[in-house]
């Protein structure tokens, strides 16, 4: 199925408000359009159960919405499995409580047992990736990107990976990606809120949703790739044409 619009959604981190904001500019149609959401959907912001709830009823209602696991979606659950939430104690997973998941942790802790359950099952059923075509383009949607010299990747690549999937990537499949903010690529820039189109296929979906003047945005990587079908170099206008943000 060739589908009008091919949208990649970067990191949420806990702003429902945003969230909500975005996808009302965004108007999805399932009947012409795909959705993925790249993952970190939780921690750092005010809202994150609300802005996971938000992510679940999109993928429920609709056939093609889909939502990835994040890197703050695995330490969840590697901390839920080894601790629970009625503990504290310090260790390997503590690490979650530590990039922002003291806020979910609370929150997670004070819904009813069966509405928390539902919404852990959620996440654990999120897919690491998810691949399509579009005009005979690869596509891959993945949270972080992938290890560039392994045939075989790890769920810590896919989860985590950064400076060497930037930098070393050259394979010919397009790979959109959320998890590093373009803030942090190629240099600390913090006026860089906006998603970046680099040149050795990759889309860096993650425009810093917690950071100072970050924002969360939304990619048609269809237009993108309808746009440069002739080989040609994007002006700065038309890559602007091809995403949306709510800040």
């Amino acid at each position: 199925m060739e589908f009008r619009r091919i949208l990649a959604v970067g990191d949420v981190h806990g702003y429902a408000d945003r969230l909500k904001a975005l996808w009302k500019q965004i108007a999805f149609d399932d009947k012409e359009d795909m959705l993925v959401f790249l993952g970190d959907y939780i921690d750092r912001g005010a809202a994150p159960v609300e802005a996971l709830r938000f992510v679940q009823t999109q993928v429920e209602r609709y056939e093609h919405v889909h939502a990835l696991c994040g890197n703050h979606e695995a330490m969840m659950l590697g901390y839920l499995k080894e601790y629970g939430l009625g503990r504290t104690l310090l260790g390997h997973w503590n690490v979650w409580l530590m990039n922002g998941g003291k806020v979910t942790k609370a929150q997670l802790a004070a819904l009813p047992t069966e509405e928390r359950e539902a919404l852990i099952g959620f996440v654990k059923a999120r897919p690491l990736y998810f691949r399509m075509q579009h005009g005979g383009q690869s596509i891959l949607f993945v949270h972080a990107g992938v290890h560039p010299t392994r045939t075989k990747q790890t769920s810590n690549d896919l989860l985590w990976i950064r400076d060497e999937f930037f930098e070393l990537y050259r394979g010919a499949e397009l790979v959109v990606v959320g998890h590093t903010p373009t803030q942090a690529i190629g240099g600390r820039d913090m006026s860089r809120n906006v998603p970046l189109f680099l040149p050795n296929n990759i889309i860096a979906c993650d425009t810093g949703s917690f950071l100072p003047g970050g924002r969360i945005s939304c990619v048609d990587v269809a237009r993108y790739l309808d746009l440069r079908a002739d080989g040609r170099t994007l002006t700065e206008e038309e890559r602007a044409s091809c995403y949306m943000q709510s800040a």
